[in-house]
């Protein structure tokens, strides 16, 4: 009670200053203050339809209309007539196509792409690349009167991010056309275990059946996340493959056709309880297995070595080495730290580009 007490002057007090502020304001210009509400709700309408023409519904056709059970929404996947369904926006444009990401997963091994703009245009979609490991793929699609004038959104950038940040979801959840959901950022570098290269965005802004590659925009317009998975017996649980990543990997496959990864050459395993505490350590992994002519072993790095860091980045657990080691470049100098025989020590190693061997 005496707490409500408290409350009253200040409530008071909290009137009086909005009143003046308005009383003051007209004074000064004639014109009345328009509510924060509004202004924040005219914004959210504004970034909607300022993106809706480069965000797309994208249909697929395939003998099988499977979607990989690892990015399911449901226990069934969302296909009809063995066409699966999925979203995807504008990301580059060139005097011929226009280029958009997407998730891996929404084409597949698909026969037939069909890509739907907001004006209910309909075209045929190409695949420029694909990357499974990280669930990112392009498509182009040829500009003709319908289309010339979509821009690509605006990317912004994961690196300012908050948890409690506003977010826009935008997509076609079960082909229903441009849907536009809000909420918050909930959780940064989220790890689901669906593969080793992931840090994802979590958000509590409506993703369903059908959002799947559709852009995670910011309170300026800025996307930056692409939507791609749901927990499914949960509510509000969204996750989203941040810009950052989203935007370096598809660069990649613009200009390769794929994803070129960095290569050590290493099978490794986290230290038991006892080991860091008999070593003093409270990061690291252990290296129990060599490739046989790997960057690694042309390095000197030995089985029985504890890597400690790569390139002054703490290795703490087994998905921050593949991580790590995943963003890196073939032909690019990596700084190991490891230690041997109790004895810390940096080698200089030159990565080599992955192909389809370990860390």
């Amino acid at each position: 009670m005496h707490q409500f007490y408290l409350l009253i002057p200040l409530i008071s007090l909290f009137l009086f200053l909005s009143c003046e502020y308005k009383d003051n304001d007209k004074t000064k210009s004639n014109k009345v203050v328009k509510d924060p509400v509004i202004l924040i709700q005219e914004r959210f309408a504004g970034i909607i339809e300022k993106t809706a023409p480069s965000i797309v519904t994208i249909l697929t056709h395939s003998k099988s209309g499977k979607t990989p059970i690892i990015f399911r929404f449901s226990e069934e996947p969302f296909s009809f007539d063995n066409e699966t369904l999925g979203s995807g926006f504008v990301i580059k444009r060139d005097n011929e196509y226009l280029y958009i990401v997407t998730n891996s997963h929404v084409i597949g091994k698909s026969k037939t792409i069909t890509v739907k703009f907001y004006n209910d245009h309909e075209t045929k979609g190409v695949v420029v690349g694909q990357d499974k490991q990280t669930d990112i793929a392009v498509l182009k699609v040829k500009i003709d009167e319908n289309i010339k004038n979509i821009q690509p959104l605006k990317l912004g950038t994961t690196k300012n991010l908050r948890v409690g940040y506003f977010v826009i979801s935008g997509g076609s959840p079960y082909n229903l056309g441009h849907t536009f959901t809000l909420g918050i950022i909930s959780a940064l570098n989220r790890n689901l275990g669906i593969s080793p290269y992931e840090n994802y965005i979590q958000t509590d802004a409506a993703i369903n059946p059908g959002d799947s590659g559709g852009p995670l925009l910011d309170i300026n317009g800025y996307v930056v996340g692409m939507n791609t998975a749901i927990i499914q017996s949960g509510q509000g649980l969204g996750f989203a493959i941040p810009i950052d990543t989203v935007k370096e990997l598809s660069d990649e496959l613009l200009k390769y056709g794929r994803v070129k990864r960095g290569w050590l050459g290493v099978l490794v395993q986290e230290l038991d309880e006892k080991m860091m505490k008999t070593l003093d350590l409270d990061h690291g992994v252990l290296v129990i297995k060599v490739f046989r002519n790997s960057p690694a072993k042309k390095s000197g790095i030995k089985t029985g070595d504890i890597i400690l860091s790569i390139n002054n980045k703490k290795v703490k657990s087994l998905h921050d080495m593949r991580y790590i080691i995943s963003r890196l470049k073939p032909e690019e100098k990596a700084f190991v730290e490891i230690l041997r025989n109790k004895k810390k020590k940096v080698i200089n190693v030159v990565i080599e580009e992955k192909l389809d061997k370990g860390n």
